[in-house]
């Protein structure tokens, strides 16, 4: 995004003093599932001190996530709700977020690389060869970034992954500092690449479609 504001510190360092880590998600409300929600609870159990910031749209959806929480041991005053919001709003929400957790087993896509080129690290879990398409797709952008040391073949690992970058702030903090940089280098932003290799797909299909 052309009007991205640059990447700030590190909130959980914000002050100058440690302070408790930020996961987020603002992936669509309807990808947490039941599922998911255990799997975020654990992490929360496991960093001491944790926040969950969700977009999650005002009323019962808000309720149920808190109470789907609640369920699994986490109390509500340890998520933060936002709403829907321009997309100047959505970016300068990522300021507030020291690591991002994705959904599963529908993951995210625009908004993984949204993080990433706001200096957030996320958390995937890589689903199974008969979904690629919607349960794999963090995996292959990790990949790509040299990353795949966030990508979890389990939930347990999930956890574990999450905990592991929650605890090491000095990580997370260049991590922060050089993703974006890491982006820009890689073939996620190699517009010219994509341009030649969507024009090869359609050359391919017209010779194909002439033979």
């Amino acid at each position: 995004h052309a009007g991205a504001p640059e990447v700030g510190e590190l909130p959980a360092l914000k002050g100058g003093a440690a302070g408790g880590v930020t996961f987020g998600c603002l992936n669509h409300f309807a990808k947490m599932t039941r599922e998911t929600v255990r799997v975020w609870a654990e992490v929360l159990k496991r960093v001491g001190g944790s926040r969950l910031l969700l977009h999650v749209p005002p009323g019962n959806s808000r309720e149920l996530t808190v109470r789907r929480f609640g369920e699994q041991g986490v109390e509500a005053g340890r998520l933060e709700f936002v709403p829907t919001m321009n997309l100047e709003g959505y970016l300068a929400v990522h300021e507030r977020m020291d690591v991002a957790l994705d959904p599963f087993p529908y993951v995210g896509g625009t908004t993984t690389c949204d993080g990433l080129w706001m200096g957030v690290p996320v958390v995937t879990l890589a689903g199974g060869a008969e979904m690629p398409g919607t349960s794999r797709g963090g995996w292959s952008i990790l990949r790509v970034l040299g990353r795949e040391r966030w990508v979890a073949r389990r939930a347990e690992e999930y956890v574990e992954i999450a905990a592991g970058l929650a605890g090491d702030l000095a990580g997370l903090a260049e991590e922060r500092r050089t993703l974006r940089e890491r982006m820009r280098g890689s073939a996620l932003t190699d517009v010219e690449a994509f341009a030649r290799d969507i024009e090869g797909a359609y050359r391919a299909l017209w010779r194909e479609w002439c033979e």
